[in-house]
């Protein structure tokens, strides 16, 4: 469903003081918290149907057919209807194999085939060089924030330290692991913890350890609305193993893979549904040589690499199985050009609109080139005090209402929340007209507050 008619509302000065209250779920009687997501469950608990049938509009869009919510997750995030209505028709007999990939013996001819396809597909769309392995490990990025420290800050490089470069909520979650292993030096620190600029690059040689087992950084974060499309590769001595966490820009716009020691992603955002980590490992890393003594299994890179097709233990299979469709669907798009291009036009449409929006309307990340074209966060006015009963306005209305998920923003560090749209790779440019149009209306509506 596209927006073409841009309704005209009167003003209207009714502020809501309503508040969001923080959900938990119980295990054995005592309240549990999602450790990374905002204290709240997204979306209405009014069924979609009904949702639909009396939201008034702007709860949906239409593609292929079939109506769809308005899903704004950073994870499991939106994948293409294409890909899940293949996926769907070959779900119980898979590869004509007789059984359905839930239930494939991960020792079998037919997943070892699917796997050889998840490889080739995900070479071939990011043009990883034969110097490198891609292994497609259980347990998302975060397993790889302990297991880069552990493959790398052992044996020959004991006691070195690891550098990590300060740009939001997921580099401070991947320093913290690497901090359970060894020492950890702080790059580009952000002395508000807020990261709403680049670190600066210029600074970088006086701040790192140049002795250290590796550089690390976050290529695009979550939270606050900032992207390092444009790294400074040449602020990296030469012989020091660069690592990037790109779960949430692989894909979107190019990466010289030859540079990199090891570059991951959460399979969730970009390429498949959650439980892997896509990981491309420069083979030289892959060695006993600078491990840690005691290392887990699931975290061992040359257990699984000498393992028969680098399959050790059970893999995620349907998550595998996904990701072969959706990264064969991706190269027939056009490849990372074309999901450039699609990112770019995308987060423009939002980009333009708050930019227009005579400052009702404003983002954090405010310099183009680090502005992310993967989540668009903002907030309203000044986001405090009244301002902030607008953004709980906002998000009640777009969340209860209209039921869309997740448009809430992690908690920045700052007195009020954010409002965060998602726009992985996936992400459908009618779903974002959508986004737009609410705006519009609300700003109509309330813009006089």
């Amino acid at each position: 469903m596209v927006v073409t008619h841009l309704a005209r509302t009167a003003p209207q000065c009714a502020r809501s003081t309503r508040r969001l209250v923080a959900s938990a779920s119980t295990v054995a009687g005592q309240p549990t918290h999602s450790a990374n997501a905002p204290s709240h469950v997204a979306g209405s608990s009014v069924p979609f149907r009904d949702i639909v049938a009396n939201g008034g509009g702007l709860t949906h869009t239409v593609h292929m057919g079939r109506i769809r919510a308005v899903n704004l997750a950073a994870g499991a995030a939106a994948l293409p209807l294409e890909v899940i209505e293949k996926a769907a028709q070959n779900f119980i007999d898979t590869d004509s194999s007789g059984m359905s990939i839930t239930e494939m013996g991960y020792r079998t001819k037919p997943f070892h085939s699917i796997m050889e396809r998840a490889e080739k597909s995900f070479r071939e769309f990011l043009n990883v060089p034969d110097t490198h392995e891609v292994h497609f490990f259980n347990g998302g990025a975060t397993l790889q924030f302990a297991a880069i420290p552990l493959n790398l800050m052992g044996g020959a490089n004991e006691g070195k330290s690891a550098n990590y470069l300060m740009s939001g909520h997921w580099s401070e979650k991947s320093r913290n692991e690497a901090r359970l292993f060894g020492k950890v030096t702080e790059v580009g620190i952000d002395p508000k913890g807020l990261y709403f600029d680049e670190p600066d690059s210029s600074k970088w040689d006086s701040e790192m350890d140049k002795d250290a087992a590796y550089f690390h950084y976050t290529s695009a974060d979550t939270r606050q609305g900032l992207e390092i499309r444009n790294f400074d590769y040449s602020a990296v001595p030469d012989n020091m193993t660069l690592c990037c966490d790109a779960s949430a820009n692989l894909g979107s716009t190019p990466f010289d893979v030859s540079k990199y020691g090891v570059l991951y992603a959460a399979s969730h955002k970009n390429f498949s549904t959650s439980g892997l980590c896509y990981t491309i490992i420069r083979k030289d890393l892959i060695s006993e040589r600078n491990q840690k003594k005691a290392i887990p299994t699931m975290c061992n890179w040359v257990t699984f690499q000498n393992a028969p097709n680098k399959i050790y233990n059970v893999p995620v299979l349907a998550s595998v199985w996904l990701g072969v469709l959706n990264t064969e669907w991706m190269i027939s798009k056009g490849g990372v050009p074309y999901f450039e291009d699609l990112a770019k036009r995308r987060s423009r449409i939002l980009y333009d609109f708050i930019d227009n929006s005579n400052g009702f309307y404003r983002t954090f990340v405010t310099d183009e080139s680090v502005r992310s074209r993967m989540q668009v966060v903002f907030t309203i006015r000044s986001g405090e005090g009244k301002d902030h009963d607008l953004v709980e306005k906002f998000l009640q209305e777009a969340n209860d209402e209209k039921g869309w998920l997740d448009i809430r923003s992690h908690p920045l560090g700052l007195p009020s929340d954010a409002i965060r749209v998602t726009m992985y790779n996936h992400q459908t440019i009618d779903t974002v007209n959508v986004v737009r149009e609410f705006m519009y209306r609300f700003q109509e509506s309330n813009g006089n507050c």
